[in-house]
């Protein structure tokens, strides 16, 4: 049985997603926003963001294909 599986975290706090795309807090916070943006709110009163790890690298690899933000 593979025990690749958690390697990493499954999700991702605002603070290191924004580490490992080198952008500020603000960046993901501005870019969760778009509808297809792989993250979701967790808890009350606006609650925490989490964000889908393996999903967040296909989505800036897409985002940097298409050059968008140029």
């Amino acid at each position: 049985m593979n025990n690749k599986r958690f390697d990493r975290p499954f999700c991702l706090t605002v603070e290191e997603a924004a580490e490992q795309a080198r952008v500020g807090p603000e960046q993901i916070r501005k870019w969760a926003k778009d509808f297809d943006f792989p993250s979701m709110k967790v808890g009350e009163r606006g609650g925490k963001r989490l964000i889908h790890s393996r999903l967040f690298d296909e989505w800036l690899a897409k985002r940097c294909q298409a050059r968008i933000g140029e």
